[in-house]
């Protein structure tokens, strides 16, 4: 279920594989070509990855229906619900991940959804123990701002390595700082690029149906915004559903196209 930068390559038509540079090139592609590439490939695929992102509907369910149950059953409950949601969404994130990869690497080629999900059910506790540590290293980096900006952009490749490569959790945080180390800069600013992109189009709409479900309900929009009522959350909460698949494409991509100092 991997798929090497030469691969991608090789078998991908120039017009569809364009933001990515051709091997043994040094030049990564741009903040613009990895975003246009990363709606490209979800429109391209939409039927694919919005599946993958639908089973996370469930757990949004879930947090509905227990927020109701009063005492330590639902602090119990909704504890539960958070841990599926995140354990649900690292499976949902390496589910698009590999079928980026595969897709990117053979266009032309039918790939099987159940495979794909199969393969990510089954590297699960290893990405779930990956991306744990990762996230701790980063938490105690924050204490000082500065290193844990640096283990941020280093270990940002940890869940492609595990994913895409077949790392375990160690091995996966070393491989992702070999592969960001001598390029940190531009992995760095490019990162930054996609969350800001994402973030700002996030933020227009929601503030647009936040607006628009202030004036429908003739409430004035401070007040709706701090007393936001359940079916206003819910259709946020399904927006951020739609962002989901790319950003993980857009960080797939940027993961492809850079390479470790030896390949």
């Amino acid at each position: 279920m991997t798929a090497s930068l030469s691969d991608n390559q090789e078998s991908t038509p120039e017009s569809e594989s364009a933001p990515i540079p051709k091997p043994g090139s040094k030049e990564l592609p741009s903040i613009f070509d990895i975003l246009l590439y990363s709606v490209t490939l979800t429109k391209r695929h939409a039927n694919d990855v919005y599946g993958f992102t639908g089973y996370l509907l469930l757990p949004l369910i879930l947090f509905f229906g227990v927020q109701g149950i009063p005492g330590t059953l639902g602090d119990t409950a909704v504890t539960v619900v958070n841990v599926l949601s995140i354990i649900l969404s690292l499976w949902v994130a390496a589910c698009i991940c590999t079928l980026v990869s595969l897709k990117t690497s053979n266009p032309k080629k039918e790939h099987d959804p159940r495979s794909i999900s199969a393969h990510a059910m089954s590297i699960l506790g290893i990405l779930c123990t990956a991306v744990l540590l990762s996230s701790v290293i980063q938490l105690a980096g924050y204490l000082l701002i500065i290193p844990g900006i640096l283990a941020t952009i280093l270990l940002t490749f940890t869940f492609e390595e595990v994913v895409l490569r077949g790392h375990g959790p160690i091995s996966a945080l070393a491989a992702s700082k070999a592969r960001v180390q001598h390029q940190i800069l531009g992995i760095g600013w490019r990162l930054l690029g996609i969350v800001l992109a994402f973030l700002l189009v996030y933020t227009t709409v929601s503030t647009g149906i936040l607006l628009l479900g202030a004036w429908a309900t003739g409430t004035a929009a401070t007040v709706f915004v701090q007393h936001t009522p359940l079916w206003i959350d819910a259709i946020l909460t399904v927006i951020e559903l739609v962002f989901i698949p790319p950003v993980i494409i857009a960080h797939t991509v940027l993961y492809l196209a850079s390479s470790p100092e030896k390949e």
